[in-house]
């Protein structure tokens, strides 16, 4: 059986040098076990939040490895493989699966606008091209401009079986319940909206995948054990807390802010890859101002 996301998923940042010019793979072990400590379910790495689509396919592959090695097996690991190149694409998939990452994730086509029928072929190639390699599809529309359609999931999961399901970071509940009713219990769907977490589990999704949740992974960790528990009005007291914390720090876009707050909890996470760059200090502490008054409300320290 494939080993899936199930519960509280995070997508780490990248840990890299103060100019963001190398990865510190040196760095990751730390921040691994920060999320395993913290009682983290799985790790979607090197997604949009872990600036996948900016490092070079040599770097894409070292990072995971690291992140593999630090992991050691404890949580589930889905690796982004998504890129502009279908050729790089392929070649990523077939190092996850060598390197052992027990799922992988290819994200919609960007740049170009794509008809439903030629998102339906791209996936159907890089299905048939990877055997029986457990597969999710990313969706996130906000940045790539292409949605991919409930119909479209459904003929690509009957064709493929190892197109096991969708991390959607679309943010439209409608959408998500869409894929949860009209495809099999089996297909896992995964949310990256974290403001839907709780019902998403709720309603039958399988997990979160969340930027902000591996900075705070403390408040998602509660809101899947109240769902687990069947304690749905605790599930959704903390998950207004969790929306607020989210909101706080720039709901997962803004990701130079989210390494100085894992700073701050005692990781060494360094810069960001160009064109992104660090804030000014005065922009960082004017949003620090208003990350500790949220967190003083929601009861949570750095």
């Amino acid at each position: 059986m494939s080993r899936l996301l199930e519960g509280v998923g995070v997508a780490p940042l990248t840990p890299m040098t103060e100019d963001g010019s190398r990865v510190e793979y040196s760095a990751i072990g730390d921040y691994v076990d920060f999320l395993v400590e913290r009682g983290i379910d799985g790790m979607f790495v090197l997604g949009t939040t872990g600036e996948g689509t900016s490092l070079g396919v040599a770097e894409r592959k070292e990072t995971l490895e690291a992140f593999l090695k630090a992991n050691n097996d404890r949580m589930t690991v889905i690796s982004h493989c998504g890129s502009a190149v279908f050729e790089d694409i392929i070649d990523l998939l077939k190092h996850s699966r060598y390197s052992g990452a027990h799922a992988a994730a290819v994200v919609t086509p960007f740049f170009f606008n794509h008809r439903q029928d030629e998102l339906f072929d791209f996936y159907d190639r890089i299905a048939s091209e990877i055997g029986d390699y457990p597969l999710y599809i990313y969706n996130i529309p906000s940045l790539t401009k292409n949605w991919i359609g409930v119909d479209v999931l459904k003929r690509l999961h009957e064709r493929h079986p190892n197109i096991v399901g969708v991390k959607d970071s679309s943010g439209d509940f409608v959408y998500a319940l869409s894929i949860i009713q009209g495809l099999p219990q089996t297909f896992n769907t995964v949310v990256g909206c974290d403001a839907t977490f709780a019902s998403v589990l709720i309603n039958g999704g399988k997990a979160c995948v969340s930027g902000p949740g591996a900075v705070f992974p403390e408040f998602f960790v509660r809101v899947r054990n109240a769902v687990r528990d069947h304690n749905y009005e605790d599930a959704f007291k903390l998950q207004k807390s969790l929306t607020k914390l989210t909101m706080a720090v720039g709901n997962g876009a803004n990701i130079p802010y989210m390494k100085s707050i894992l700073e701050k909890r005692g990781l060494k996470m360094g810069g960001v890859r160009m064109p992104l760059r660090v804030p000014a200090m005065e922009e960082i502490e004017r949003l620090d101002r208003e990350l500790e008054r949220v967190m003083a409300e929601v009861g949570i320290q750095f």
